[in-house]
């Protein structure tokens, strides 16, 4: 009896996990050891994720960075009262300098990668010249040690982003990374999700979970989040739920 009451329990508990499950709340768990947090929110669009970021960690700094003209104004105007949440006009890539920004009639496509004939609202055919910047060279000039979430949604250009961070990568200095990844690339030279996941393993970093799985018509998998973890994070969910069956590592 207390084994099929375990089982029962335990697929309660995955069926709630795969319908209900929220990367936010997962993120304040995983840093439920952690005070101060540090956020980098790369590709904040109207601010919808800082706004989220300030309710879960109400404590947190946030480094808000944004290239769109429009959508920066806005994100100003949000969080003009705020003196947690640092809004920047620069674009988060692997190099410093002036980059072609892709526009969209859809904002949030908005792009350092040229869309290519599966994008929409690129009809217009216009672009931009924006000011990107590292990780790496934000954080030595703020004298930011340690980056403890580190969201990135930049429409394929993710691993630029990361590859202008590998510095803080390699000394293990950002605890976890939210990234958005496509399966169905919508631009040229468009990076996907395992060129995303075979990257942040040479640093160490593991596959934590999926989330908010968008799939066409067809039942395909198009586009989706992950959570990836530093080895301290990982180490202390071992510490917390042990290894082997059930528990994970």
């Amino acid at each position: 009896r207390r084994d099929f009451y375990y089982k029962v329990k335990e697929k309660l508990s995955l069926f709630y996990r795969n319908n209900f499950k929220d990367p936010f709340y997962d993120q304040k768990k995983l840093l439920s050891n952690t005070n101060n947090i540090t956020i980098f929110d790369v590709g904040s669009h109207f601010g919808d994720t800082v706004k989220k970021y300030r309710f879960t960690f109400p404590k947190s700094k946030i480094f808000a960075f944004e290239p769109t003209p429009k959508s920066y104004k806005k994100l100003i105007k949000k969080f003009k009262n705020d003196d947690n949440v640092n809004v920047s006009s620069s674009g988060l890539s692997n190099k410093k300098g002036m980059t072609t920004l892709y526009l969209s009639d859809s904002e949030n496509l908005n792009s350092f990668k040229k869309p290519n004939q599966r994008a929409w609202g690129f009809e217009k055919k216009e672009t931009i010249l924006v000011q990107t910047d590292t990780l790496d060279n934000i954080c030595a000039i703020n004298n930011i040690n340690n980056i403890d979430i580190l969201k990135i949604d930049v429409q394929g250009n993710e691993l630029e982003v990361l590859h202008g961070g590998c510095s803080l990568l390699s000394d293990c200095k950002i605890g976890l990374i939210f990234v958005e990844w496509q399966v169905v690339p919508l631009y040229q030279k468009h990076y996907r999700h395992f060129e995303i996941s075979q990257f942040l393993n040479k640093y160490g970093y593991d596959l934590f979970n999926i989330y908010n799985i968008n799939e066409a018509r067809s039942g395909q998998l198009r586009w989706g989040d992950s959570i990836f973890i530093n080895q301290k994070i990982k180490n202390n969910l071992i510490l917390k739920y042990g290894k082997g069956q059930g528990s994970g590592w």
